[in-house]
């Protein structure tokens, strides 16, 4: 972990001050130097006031996956100041190679702290909520390492209202349908995601922050990963998402 240590300083002074992702370490670091990076620059951002709001997976499906040239799912942060609510206007004048992802968001309880499988799982739901991500195009998921360090992506979320689901609601059984304008684009189901539930991908989310020595806890809000493939998205677009059982969230792109 030498190269992480060395490496959190500049990743640090990059995110606090808007920089471009620092270059110099292209091809430097492995997965697990990745992930102490973007943790220690988690803790930084708390220790000045920016909370923690929860957490993201990405690319838990087979197509995700594919589509970035990965054999396993990732995880980031997500900041409370990135956090937008449905019918947001968002602004993308600075992002780089902005996309979007329709997801499932998931706030947990206490009980998440001892599930050991996906009845569990389902016992520590407290809300869930239709859901997009917003990321950006930053660093190649090709290299790896960078890629998890520089927060796998990640920029932001809109939530939609959510709802109180019953302990069996059977998430893989949920489609999602996404508009671009008023005209559908695509459309999956739940199935897609972690081998067939979305529930999955909170379950992988604890056991790998545990690995880290961090744990999920009662409030924290898991992103379980997109039902789509990663779409662009441009100044104009107007994007909305269906959830059936769970309900809708829009966004309006913007410069």
């Amino acid at each position: 972990m030498n190269e992480s240590r060395n490496a959190f300083n500049d990743f640090w002074d990059a995110a606090w001050n808007s920089r471009p992702t620092p270059r110099q370490w292209c091809g430097k670091l492995s997965p697990e130097e990745g992930y102490a990076v973007q943790l220690d620059v988690g803790d930084r951002y708390a220790d000045h006031g920016v909370r923690r709001f929860g957490w993201k997976v990405g690319a838990p499906s087979k197509a995700v996956q594919k589509q970035l040239g990965l054999t396993e799912p990732v995880y980031g942060t997500v900041f409370e100041k990135n956090v937008h609510w449905a019918n947001a206007v968002l602004a993308i004048d600075t992002l780089i190679g902005p996309h979007i992802e329709c997801e499932l968001a998931f706030r947990l309880n206490s009980k998440i702290q001892t599930a050991k499988n996906l009845d569990d799982v389902a016992s520590a739901v407290g809300f869930v909520y239709p859901a997009f991500e917003y990321i950006e195009k930053r660093v190649p998921m090709s290299d790896l390492g960078v890629a998890i360090a520089d927060n796998s992506e990640h920029t932001g979320i809109v939530l939609g209202r959510p709802i109180r689901p019953e302990v069996d609601f059977d998430y893989s059984r949920v489609v999602c349908k996404q508009f671009f304008n008023g005209i559908e684009r695509a459309s999956a189901t739940g199935a897609v995601i972690m081998e067939g539930n979305p529930l999955g991908s909170i379950l992988w989310m604890k056991k790998i922050l545990e690995k880290h020595g961090r744990q999920l806890g009662d409030g924290d809000l898991v992103m379980t990963g997109s039902f789509i493939r990663q779409t662009p998205i441009a100044p104009g677009d107007v994007v909305r998402a269906e959830f059936s059982g769970v309900g809708s969230v829009q966004v309006t792109i913007a410069r």
